[in-house]
Order: C-alpha cells, then structure tokens, then sequence
C-alpha cells in the first residue's frame, strides 16, 4: 500500500475528526410507548412511522432552505431516503454540500493532504508520540493491514483519518454510501444547480492547521479504542437513521466539545457561523434550496437552525404526517 493510495483514500472521506464515542446499552433501541387508544399513543405511534433522518425547513416571505443532516460512512443496505427527504428534494432548484467534488478539487484535496499532511524529509509521527501511543499505534496499523512504516510520513491529523477511514471500510462501512455521495449524483442528474458552502484549501485547513498538540489529542482518542470504532459509527448512524437528536448531542456532540474544545470550535463553532452567513445571502432572493451537511452541524446552540433562528427566518423541524414516511 503506498502513500499515494493512502492519500486518496484520506479523500474519499475526508472525516475531518474522530470522537470515541460513548457506549450506552439500549440507548438506540425505540422505547416502548402506549399505542393504544389514547391520543398520546396515537401521536407517538405516528411520530415513529414517520421517523427519518432529521431534517429543518427555513422559510423568509418568499424563500425555502430544507437542511438535511448527513452521515458519510454507510452500509450497503441502509434505507435512509425517506419520503419526506425526497419531497424536499424535488421541491428545490439548488443543493448546497460542504465542499466541491469536482476533478480539480480532488486534486487540489490531495495537493493540500501533500502539502499538509506529510512531515518534511527527516521527520517521522513516532518522534511526536510518547511510547504508549506508538504501541497503539502500531496496533491500529496492524489491524487494518497498513504496514506501520507506511504512516510514519504523516502529521498525526491525516494519520488518524486514514486509519478510522481504514477500519470503516474493512466493517462494510463506506464513503460511497455516503449520504452526500448519493445525493450529489441524485442532483447532477435532475439537473439541479450544485453550490458549496467552503472551497477545498478552507476545508482541510481547518484541521490541518491547528497545533500539533491538538491534533496528537485526536489521533490518540482515535487509537486509544481503535477497535470500537466501527460499532460506535454504527451506533451513530443508527441514532441518525430515526433522527435522534438527544443521542445525537448527548454522544457525539458534548464528547467532542469536552475532549478538545479546540477542534470543536473549528470544526462546528467557527464554520456553522461562516456557512449561517452563506445561507443568509442566499436566503435575499428568491430560490429554494436543500442543504446536505454533517448532522452535527445542525445540532445546539451551535447549529445551523439556531443560528438561522437568530438572524429572524422561521426554523421548523420537518414532519411529513401526510404521508407514509417510507
């Protein structure tokens, strides 16, 4: 496996960061609700018929944004286009998505992953890593069959994407599936106008430029039970298929904040402000729009239907109830 597969790899999904997630038994699991005859049963049964992936509908006098919450690792066989997403969708002349997908910009990913995320000749990780997390290291490397050689050549961010990208793909779990993946060709194929709320250099900056104390954090939080990685994605997809916010923040979201408030700040604070200001621009005329962004981007106080909230526009959470949600 040479450097150059492993930095296309890095590409095909760009993870950006890696939370360990929280183990909690039974959490993803529907809580047994009366379904009888009481009209709390009744709602409550027809809230679950209907449960998707989160989505928000913005609305001003004359536009409409659907923000669409996104995971980028899947399975094959997960049935996540739900009717009330694809309603949506045919409603909309334009598709925001984080990032450009186009051939120059992936190779402008894999020019700045170079430029970034390779250490200068003479340099190697282990010479920043303390003997525990080489050992770990080592092992995650192993695991995922990459000799561990091979990562010595890069900046611990890019190390810890590889091998969480690694592990993904050995559990069935892929970029291609990706949530943004199928929705981008679904647009290029309506025709529909694709626009992106960063360009490529912004995108990996965020990461690739914070201190090397930061990122050394994230990689060891990324081996440190590296084996459990896949089952905790698994986990979160699963919280996200039925829109499970309170999972979603409680699991995903408060972690990340508390282990580096640093990379938080970066990755969700700083970029939903920047991107709430792109919509607001777009909102002044007179179009309508779906927004496919990472989930986490949509959740708290931090989150795009907050901040939109704030600048004045109507912020509902979409429930399709007048239609079978399947």
């Amino acid at each position: 496996m040479n450097n150059l597969y492993l930095l296309k790899s890095a590409w095909k999904s760009f993870r950006k960061f890696v939370v360990i997630f929280s183990l909690l038994s039974g959490v993803l699991a529907l809580n047994a609700c009366d379904q009888g005859g009481t009209v709390a049963g009744k709602v409550e049964a027809a809230r679950k018929r209907n449960d998707g992936p989160a989505i928000w509908k913005i609305t001003d006098q004359d536009s409409t944004l659907y923000l669409y919450g996104s995971v980028h690792l899947l399975p094959d066989d997960m049935k996540w286009q739900r009717r009330d997403m694809l309603a949506a969708f045919d409603e909309v002349g334009t598709v925001f998505f984080e990032v450009p997908d186009d051939n120059k910009s992936k190779l402008d990913a894999t020019i700045l992953q170079q430029q970034y995320g390779v250490y200068e000749s003479g340099d190697r990780l282990s010479n920043h890593l303390d003997v525990l997390a080489q050992k770990r290291l080592t092992a995650a490397a192993y695991n995922v069959k990459i000799p561990p050689a091979k990562l010595e050549i890069f900046k611990p961010w890019l190390a810890a994407d590889i091998l969480s990208i690694a592990i993904a793909q050995d559990n069935g779990l892929l970029a291609s599936n990706s949530v943004d993946s199928v929705l981008r060709t679904k647009a290029e194929a309506a025709g529909k106008s694709i626009r992106a709320l960063e360009d490529m250099r912004s995108y990996i900056e965020v990461v690739a430029l914070l201190p090397e104390w930061v990122q050394i954090h994230s990689l060891e939080e990324t081996i440190k039970k590296f084996d459990e990685l896949p089952a905790d994605i698994k986990k979160v997809n699963a919280a996200w298929l039925v829109g499970n916010l309170p999972y979603l923040e409680k699991n995903m979201l408060d972690p990340a904040r508390t282990k580096s408030p640093e990379m938080f700040a970066a990755l969700f604070t700083d970029r939903n402000l920047k991107w709430a200001k792109t919509l607001d621009a777009f909102m002044q005329g007179d179009d309508n729009a779906m927004v496919v962004v990472g989930v986490g981007h949509l959740i708290g106080a931090e989150g795009l239907p907050f901040l939109l909230r704030e600048l004045g526009y109507d912020v509902e959470r979409l429930r399709r109830f007048d239609l079978p949600n399947f």
